[in-house]
């Protein structure tokens, strides 16, 4: 028996072994990595083998009251482990329990391998043959990705947009995306620290990069200016994925607001059913994301340099700067707001998304509570009370009118569509290796062959496509005042789809093309 073969037969039944090796082919993964090999198993099996969700999947609620709640990072992060959406699984008898399964991958030592590919031709190859198939559809390819312009539209309208800040008092520098604080966790040996901040001028001309690692700051001509650039990057897609991706978004904004509806609003009232959609299998995608991803010896602490207590941090922090609050709110607080869509394209296309949702709600709402009369309703001031008590950053406060309950639920609609497709849409960055790695090393500004095969694997198993936005999903509607709430419906995919026409025209003169909020690749919800 291989080496190879020897590790998985510890954790699968040898029919399973034979198919994981297969699988891989002459894919060139580490004999003593089991980890990645799993993944990457995982990976092409469940593109296999999942069907493409609708809204018919989207369940009507049936039950509400407290849930089961199991602790992850007590005191920050928790999950429940009944999906209102999912079927209860099925016991295998050719395959051990899956906690099992999860429980032995998850505890095989973290091998870094840092074999890098022969040259980028190689990684090409690979990527073409084994890896590309397997990603979601891109909202749009990012090409000649290591150029200074890149840089600028990563950080104007890219997956560094929403972390953009004006700068003033620096001279030249009226921008900057500031990362620098990565450098102070450690990281493993043979690993650089991540950290970087990329600073530019009035004109979105990217000036030079500050390097946490190196104490440093590189201009173009410097020899270190495309590690520099390489560091960036890193730290961005680390920053982000971790942070406000999987800290922000799913482990509070999604999980945080699916318990709430579930534990506080019976399974008929109104504001139930309009979120229904919105908080779509939302305990399914969190608890995968933690027992695969976030866990101990998961995905982000194999694929990223952190040790898992750094890991720990940044999902804390990203729990506590969580986007509860109205993106156009957030928007004016950044200083950003009154840019030109020639400087900042992100901000005309997120207010125009979410002016839609708030329009959305705010019609929907009125149907059954007109007036203020929403603020008197004993289980919205419940689910209000909740959130507000279990988001760790939350600035809530009391409920007292109405307009707090419309800003907050066209922030949830807006934030698990549209910001998970700023935060979780990686497609579009992974058509050149040399765009991000999980780990950076001197001498190379290329992702190795480990990061690579991760990178993708990560991005195939979350990426799997919820119910589309544009989809129908009235059938969540009460019967009560059914025909007007319809009515509301039919109005926001007339807005959205109107949005996408505005978008397209936006696009032609733009300096690359944006569609992070185009309605036409939005989903209800979170996914996987």
């Amino acid at each position: 028996m291989s080496n190879q073969a020897s590790q998985l037969s510890i954790i699968f039944p040898e029919d399973i072994v034979k198919m994981v090796e297969e699988n891989e082919g002459n894919l060139p993964i580490d004999a003593n990595d089991t980890f990645t090999r799993f993944l990457y198993f995982v990976a092409t099996t469940a593109v296999k083998i999942t069907p493409p969700k609708t809204a018919k999947d989207i369940v009507v609620p049936s039950t509400s009251g407290q849930l089961e709640k199991i602790d992850f990072i007590p005191g920050y992060i928790a999950y429940v482990p009944q999906d209102e959406d999912a079927p209860p699984a099925s016991a295998d008898a050719d395959m051990p329990p899956v906690d099992d399964i999860l429980s032995a991958i998850l505890s095989t030592p973290i091998v870094d391998d840092f074999r890098q590919w022969e040259n980028k031709e190689a990684s090409e190859k690979v990527i073409a043959d084994y890896l590309i198939s397997m990603q979601p559809e891109a909202l749009e390819m990012w090409e000649d990705v290591t150029s200074d312009a890149t840089i600028t539209n990563f950080a104007f309208q890219g997956l560094a947009a929403h972390i953009l800040t004006p700068v003033t008092g620096q001279g030249p520098v009226a921008f900057k995306v500031d990362l620098s604080s990565l450098g102070e966790f450690p990281v493993r040996d043979g690993n650089e620290r991540l950290g970087a901040t990329a600073f530019f001028g009035a004109d979105r001309k990217l000036l030079s990069i500050y390097v946490s690692n190196d104490d440093a700051t590189y201009v173009a001509g410097d020899d270190r200016w495309e590690h520099a650039k390489w560091h960036f990057r890193s730290a961005v897609f680390a920053y982000v994925t971790i942070t406000d991706h999987l800290g922000g978004l799913h482990l509070a904004i999604s999980e945080l607001s699916m318990e709430a509806c579930r534990e506080q609003l019976n399974a008929d009232h109104p504001l139930r059913r309009l979120l229904k959609p919105h908080i779509y299998s939302a305990a399914q995608v969190q608890m995968t994301a933690i027992k695969i991803l976030a866990a101990q010896g998961g995905i982000a602490e194999r694929l990223w340099p952190f040790t898992f207590e750094g890991l720990a941090t940044l999902l804390k922090q990203g729990v506590k700067t969580a986007p509860f609050e109205p993106y156009p709110t957030r928007l004016k607080s950044s200083g950003l707001a009154n840019l030109s869509d020639e400087m900042y394209p992100f901000a005309t296309d997120g207010l125009a998304f979410h002016k839609i949702c708030r329009d959305y709600v705010e019609n929907y709402v009125e149907i059954y509570f007109p007036g203020e009369s929403i603020v008197g309703d004993p289980e919205v001031q419940a689910w209000w009370k909740q959130l507000e008590t279990s988001a760790a950053g939350s600035t809530l406060g009391t409920l007292q009118t109405r307009k707090q309950v419309v800003d907050l639920v066209a922030q949830i609609i807006f934030a698990v569509s549209g910001w998970h497709s700023q935060v979780g849409a990686l497609t579009r960055y992974l058509g050149d290796p040399s765009f991000f790695g999980g780990k950076v090393r001197s001498g190379s500004e290329l992702a190795d062959i480990q990061s690579t095969i991760l990178i993708y694997s990560l991005n195939a198993v979350t990426g799997f496509n919820q119910p589309k936005l544009l989809d129908d999903f009235t059938h969540v509607y009460l019967d009560l005042h059914k025909e007007k709430a319809v009515e509301v419906f039919q109005q926001f995919q007339k807005s959205l789809i109107a949005l996408g026409r505005d978008i397209d025209s936006r696009n032609e003169s733009r300096s690359m093309p944006l569609r992070t909020f185009h309605p036409a690749v939005l989903d209800t919800a979170v996914s996987k």
